[in-house]
């Protein structure tokens, strides 16, 4: 049976980044403060830890502080699916069982990456979490980080037995997502990770969008949402095309433009952990300028 997730995840999910202070520490003080400013502007989930939060870059018990901090400031007013992927198998159950001992309402976990043990080993990776928690498991597919990607026949295998809950894909392969849609069983969740056609997923059947540009344009991507689930395709494609926009402003560096577009207003969040490099001030001052153009800040 499945542990369902349906109907408590859906709609806008923030990928949020992690917030760090001068010496390169989480600063759990600046994520609080972003965790209601996500709340205020109608966010309706919080996914910490995941790609845009540099989940991978995190010791393991900075991942536990950050889960902590999110569920304790979250409060219950939002969900909140901490994602718990790791290199190793092991490792990832300790993460799932802490994010459930802290209350979070569900975890979601990468493929393990860098190795490529096979698709048998994925499945029984994702297994192995399972039977560690008691509350819903999301698989996180991002093939083009991982080397691994989850076929959708391993999906639907997974969902029929009830090891997982949902998917969040974010394979960059629509057609991919469509078969998911299509042999998904029912009370499956299948949240989309890419904001390039968010829209259009939605359309197809899609009960959501995790995104990592709503970490700092949270009402970009709500109104989207919105607009398509109130039946207003006409605004609902606008925005898209506002987000197409965006796409294209910070693309040679997303994860670091959402640091300082946040800065640009009022929640200083410090800057991105190396390797990644912050954006120069000639450049951040470019997307400033042109979100301003957009009327997005």
């Amino acid at each position: 049976m499945l542990r369902g997730a349906k109907g408590k995840v859906r709609g806008l999910f923030t990928a949020l980044i992690t917030p760090f202070d001068k010496d390169g520490r989480v600063d759990e003080a600046r994520l609080a403060e972003l965790i209601q400013f996500q709340i205020s502007k109608g966010t309706e989930g919080i996914y910490p830890c995941g790609s845009t939060g540099l989940g991978p870059m995190l010791r393991l018990e900075e991942r536990e502080a950050v889960a902590e901090t999110v569920v304790k400031a979250a409060g219950g007013k939002v969900p909140v699916v901490v994602q718990v992927g790791s290199t190793d198998t092991a490792s990832t159950v300790q993460l799932a069982k802490h994010a459930e001992r802290l209350g979070a309402d569900a975890v979601a976990s990468l493929t393990p990456y860098y190795y490529k043990p096979g698709e048998r080993a994925v499945a029984r990776h994702f297994e192995s979490i399972a039977k560690s928690i008691g509350i819903p498991l999301f698989a996180y597919n991002i093939p083009q980080f991982t080397g691994n990607n989850i076929s959708s026949a391993s999906v639907a295998s997974m969902a029929r037995d009830g090891t997982i809950a949902g998917i969040k894909d974010s394979s960059r392969d629509f057609l991919q997502l469509l078969d998911l849609l299509n042999v998904a069983p029912q009370g499956f969740v299948v949240m989309n990770g890419i904001e390039e056609y968010g829209l259009f997923a939605l359309m197809s059947g899609a009960d959501g969008l995790v995104s990592g540009g709503a970490s700092a344009l949270p009402e970009l991507f709500k109104t989207m949402v919105t607009a398509q689930r109130n039946g207003d395709h006409e605004a609902a494609l606008a925005t898209q095309k506002k987000v197409q926009r965006v796409k294209g402003l910070v693309a040679k560096g997303p994860i670091s433009a959402y640091y300082e577009i946040l800065r640009a207003r009022g929640l200083d969040c410090g800057v991105p952990r190396p390797p990644m490099l912050p954006l120069g001030k000639n450049e951040s001052t470019q997307i400033v300028e042109e979100l301003k153009s957009l009327r997005l800040l």
